[in-house]
């Protein structure tokens, strides 16, 4: 729903230039501020949008549309917005952060709106008015989507191809927002882009310790903890798949029944993958928690990984946080705020009200997950939404990818939850980076990631 303020809604717009393959790019940025209505439908929050458009506008109606947001719950756009794929782009220098040209950018081939969903960014709650509608699985889908909706009405575009890009709890809002809007009977996007996916049917004993397995053994050959016989990271893993998929599985599904023999099999061989101890294996019935991996992959040095990005190491005696904060690759997110208000104001001519809020926990520890959406984190499933979303539109397609060091969401997580709901096979492209949870963090994995979505951007755009 177009909230009923929306006449009223803030836009401010700047013309810019990139130099993008050697050739200069036009684009006009804006900013768009869109009222949130609450249950009254009067204003509640005050929605944030960021937007890039080609200038003049390139392909005309066949010209995409991308519409980015982050996880959390609570994260901003920042991260897709500043680090992966909007015109400029903040990379750090020692201490310090620099703004440049971004080569990676994806407005060559379509045209950007980041959006910072309510409670995250730019988009607060307005003073005195109660936004929590918006702090739930439903709401906030059906939130982001009535920005999609008014973004495309104001500034012409319906009916251009639509594009939903997610990271992390984005995948879930994504698939939400297909959700809803079919529900509401709305034409649906074009494609989704899911990365580091978080979309639940991945939990529970047997499926959570096989899908997790292997990204265990990508981040034990990224340490040297095993004998890597030559093999790449690539090859590593998708051995350590092949194990995960037969013996592993079969041996966690035997449970107690399975025989010693077996038992001290498969722990010696899953010890091979991910250099703990066999002992330490029998011992944990074959079932590798999370934390005793991070903890015990690199004990003898005194170390510990990290859990966004395996890569990541610091000393076990350094830690002063609880779990997950005492993650060595976490990021909360406040040392870029700063940099991003000044890049609005000095570039794009928008002054945030209040503090930009990168990363709202507060939101995070209060998030409503909603019955309609199971109820509960791990009892949440949204590939079914994919699943009925391509049935009833079978131009749809999907991109996933994720990072082989990513123990927050192992990249076989996703791909076995799409997998074991049915969602047509030749349009669903999954890839994997030698990277972390955030593949734009490593400029390596960014630059494939661009590459393979500037591909996949084209190819929906053809068959539409």
């Amino acid at each position: 729903m177009i909230p009923r303020d929306a006449a009223s809604a803030r836009v401010v717009t700047t013309q810019h230039r990139i130099t993008l393959g050697g050739k200069r790019f036009a684009y006009r940025a804006i900013v768009s501020e869109l009222p949130m209505p609450g249950a009254d439908g009067a204003p509640v929050a005050v929605g944030v949008s960021y937007a890039y458009v080609a200038e003049p506008v390139q392909g005309g109606a066949k010209r995409p549309v991308l519409f980015v947001f982050n996880g959390g719950p609570g994260a901003s756009s920042s991260p897709l917005h500043m680090q992966a794929f909007g015109p400029r782009r903040m990379v750090s220098s020692g201490d310090a952060a620099r703004l440049e040209d971004n080569r990676f950018t994806l407005l060559d081939i379509a045209d950007l709106v980041f959006i910072d969903p309510v409670g995250t960014g730019a988009s607060m709650p307005i003073k005195g008015k109660d936004a929590s509608a918006y702090f739930g699985v439903g709401g906030d889908a059906r939130g982001v989507a009535a920005m999609i909706e008014h973004w495309l009405a104001v500034n012409g575009r319906a009916g251009a191809p639509v594009l939903l890009v997610g990271e992390s709890y984005g995948t879930s809002r994504a698939l939400a927002i297909l959700n809803e809007t079919m529900k509401a009977k709305k034409p649906l996007p074009d494609g989704v882009v899911l990365l580091s996916l978080s979309i639940g049917d991945s939990d529970g004993p047997v499926v959570s310790d096989a899908v997790l397995f292997p990204t265990l053994a990508a981040v034990a050959w990224y340490h040297d903890a095993i004998d890597r016989g030559g093999r790449s990271v690539a090859d590593w893993y998708d051995a350590a798949l092949r194990f995960a998929q037969t013996d592993y599985a079969a041996a966690l599904m035997q449970g107690p029944a399975l025989p010693p023999a077996e038992k001290r099999r498969v722990a010696a061989r899953m010890a091979q993958f991910t250099g703990l101890p066999t002992t330490m294996i029998e011992a944990k019935d074959l079932r590798l928690d999370r934390r005793d991996f991070m903890l015990g992959l690199l004990s003898a040095k005194g170390l510990r990984t990290g859990q966004l990005d395996g890569r990541a190491t610091r000393a076990i005696a350094d830690s002063k946080l609880r779990p997950p904060f005492d993650d060595p690759s976490m990021s909360l997110g406040s040392g870029t705020a700063n940099g991003i208000e000044t890049y609005l104001r000095q570039e794009l001519g928008y002054s945030v009200p209040s503090a930009y809020r990168s990363l709202n926990l507060g939101i995070n520890f209060k998030w409503n997950w909603d019955k309609d959406y199971g109820g509960s984190y791990r009892a949440m499933s949204f590939a079914p939404y994919l699943k009925a979303a391509m049935d009833a539109e079978p131009s749809l397609k999907m991109f996933a990818a994720g990072g082989y060091y990513d123990i927050t969401t192992p990249v076989y997580a996703g791909q076995f939850a799409v997998e074991q709901h049915g969602v047509p096979a030749d349009r669903v492209a999954f890839h994997r980076y030698a990277a972390g949870h955030s593949a734009f963090e490593d400029e390596a994995a960014l630059k494939a990631l661009s590459a393979d979505l500037h591909r996949f951007v084209a190819d929906v755009v053809a068959g539409r």
